[in-house]
């Protein structure tokens, strides 16, 4: 066995120069030397030279840890590139979604805290710190083309920056000869309010429209009173506080002086 092709050497440099990939030709002479070791006989009577019972097994070994060791390149660590493509870096995890804005909170209602007495309509109620009261300047009269925000025979109460978006409007007249329970219901009809409740001002049942129709008819001593809450749907947030709790508490303190009314007919003489 020459030098160059001795096995142990050949394994011994493999192993020592740290070798990426094992050449063909020194595993095929591996492999060759091997097979020749072990199929090798013995001729004639005369002895040869003894040969260690450990060299077969020795030999074994040392190829079962060249494939070891190349197996360990090609498997290698997880940022060693030998044997396989090239490492991928984690794909980055996707960018959040932007948190969605929370819807804006309901603006709290000022408490009920300023008084306001009618002289035209006979009527007085208290309604919300800060707020602008206008009164009536004429009797309450039919004006189909007015707005009630703009009519001058109501007595407006108005939040002082939405203004015609929020307020509460208050009219009175005599019911004539009309039976309170029809004046109440045309008054109701002519705003769109079909569905009715009853519901009680200042000890008196009156009715008021169901469904979120926020009117108010009622009457008493001959004198009819008509009380609305209008609030715009432009800006919800703005008037989410004024639902029909608030409505209500609003009339808990109305007072009715129907005998005050600007507009009141005289007593009868006795």
């Amino acid at each position: 066995m020459t030098t160059s092709r001795d096995p142990e050497r050949l394994i011994h440099a493999f192993v020592r120069e740290g070798a990426e990939q094992l050449d063909d030709q020194v595993y095929d002479a591996v492999r060759a030397e091997i097979e020749q070791k072990r199929q090798r006989v013995v001729i004639g009577p005369w002895r040869v030279p003894t040969v260690s019972k450990l060299m077969p097994i020795g030999l074994g070994a040392a190829a079962v840890i060249a494939v070891l060791f190349l197996g360990s390149q090609f498997i290698g660590s997880p940022t060693s590139n030998v044997g396989g493509p090239a490492s991928q870096p984690p794909a980055s995890a996707a960018p959040s979604e932007a948190p969605v804005s929370a819807a804006p909170s309901a603006i709290s209602a000022p408490p009920l805290t300023q008084n306001f007495t009618s002289t035209v309509h006979g009527i007085s109620l208290s309604y919300p710190e800060g707020w602008i009261a206008r009164a009536a300047t004429e009797p309450w009269t039919d004006r189909p083309a007015t707005a009630e925000f703009n009519n001058p025979g109501l007595d407006v109460l108005q939040d002082p920056v939405l203004e015609d978006h929020l307020f509460l409007n208050i009219a009175s007249r005599p019911i004539g000869d009309t039976t309170p329970a029809d004046w109440i219901a045309q008054q109701m009809s002519g705003y769109g309010c079909t569905a009715t409740e009853p519901i009680a001002v200042d000890g008196v049942t009156g009715a008021i429209g169901a469904n979120a129709c926020d009117i108010v008819a009622v009457t008493t001593a001959g004198h009819g009173y008509l009380i609305q809450l209008t609030k715009s749907t432009d800006d919800p947030p703005a008037v989410a506080a004024y639902d029909r709790a608030w409505f209500e508490d609003v009339l808990a303190t109305v007072k009715l002086h129907p005998e005050d009314a600007g507009d009141a007919r005289p007593s009868s003489s006795p």
